[in-house]
């Protein structure tokens, strides 16, 4: 009876060294907590936009509270830089850009991430182009005229730059490059007072993400010559391409993503892609992101995973022909 019994108390403790970790494991299926998903730019711009509708969301499908923590600086890499550093597990999400993860680890050496390396790219969310602004008063009509007034006189127009690294600069740069022009740049803080500006005429030239140039353009205020876009806007379907005024490879769309730090378990990033999916799908999702003059862009984590590599290539030559850097 003795011996029987210690075999039975053996068998007890061993099935409860294996019970211990399934049950840890149970209670540890993911989403069993608050997600945060980082937005690496203050509130009210195209990107917090997009991580509020994907937060509230996936706050529904996952059946957990998903809240939206912005984390402004240096051009969106401090948040970006929080989430790379962030613990694996599915709890710490980032909204990514073509600046946070393409361009800034090109152009500034106090961002220490790797945009490929250092994260799990879960999917690809939105893309809208560019789109190239003149002033009222520039005596042009399309990028044409704009060629040939900087080559006639160069560096004789005044274009307008809203950060070192940015989108509309990497189009500028791309444009300058395609054309074989230059402009005297004149540096702003941002979209605001450089369109401000470009209405009053202190300007000629500005590229910007399309969302933030409707109203002006629909308004009259300011003239579009062409979208850096591989086909026109929807909802700038009059705006030629770059493609169609002559420069088949000046295409820079600004996007968003969802991602979160390296080595995420694939059980989450996946579940996270297809749920993604479903929300892109979803009319009034779709609906709220073409008012920002944006379109969905479902995908794989692989699709994703590609997308990041080939922007950060691309861009690379661009920055390096420019000698771009932030000071």
């Amino acid at each position: 009876m003795k011996i029987s019994r210690r075999k039975s108390l053996a068998v007890c403790l061993v099935g409860m060294v294996f019970a211990a970790p399934l049950a840890a494991f149970a209670q540890a299926a993911w989403p069993s907590k608050m997600i945060t998903l980082v937005v690496p730019f203050p509130p009210g711009g195209q990107t917090d936009a997009v991580g509020r509708i994907l937060a509230e969301k996936l706050g529904k499908e996952l059946g957990q509270t998903v809240i939206v923590e912005n984390r402004p600086g240096v051009n969106g890499s401090l948040g970006s830089d929080v989430v790379a550093r962030a613990t694996p597990d599915g709890y710490t999400l980032v909204v990514t850009g073509p600046g946070t993860h393409a361009i800034n680890q090109l152009v500034n050496r106090n961002v220490k991430y790797d945009a490929r390396k250092d994260f799990t790219h879960i999917a690809m969310l939105t893309r809208n182009p560019n789109v190239l602004l003149a002033s009222p008063g520039f005596k042009g009509n399309n990028v044409q005229d704009v060629i040939s007034q900087s080559k006639a006189h160069p560096n004789s127009l005044n274009f307008a730059l809203t950060g070192v690294g940015s989108s509309g600069h990497i189009s500028m740069e791309l444009f300058k490059q395609a054309a074989g022009i230059d402009f005297n740049v004149v540096p702003y803080k941002g979209d605001a007072p450089a369109i401000t500006d470009l209405i009053g005429g202190q300007v000629d030239l500005l590229i910007v993400n399309s969302a933030a140039a409707v109203p002006q353009i629909k308004g009259g205020k300011v003239r579009a010559l062409a979208v850096t876009g591989k086909t026109r806007s929807p909802s700038l379907s009059h705006v030629p391409t770059m493609a169609e005024a002559g420069l088949p490879g000046v295409v820079m769309e600004s996007w968003t993503g969802i991602a979160g730090p390296a080595n995420l378990p694939a059980s989450v990033s996946e579940r996270l892609n297809r749920t993604v999916n479903t929300i892109l799908a979803m009319p009034d999702v779709k609906a709220r992101l073409a008012a920002g003059a944006m379109v969905t862009t479902p995908g794989s984590v692989k699709d994703a995973a590609t997308f990041i590599n080939e922007e950060v290539e691309k861009w690379s030559h661009v920055v390096k022909a420019g000698n771009i850097k932030a000071e």
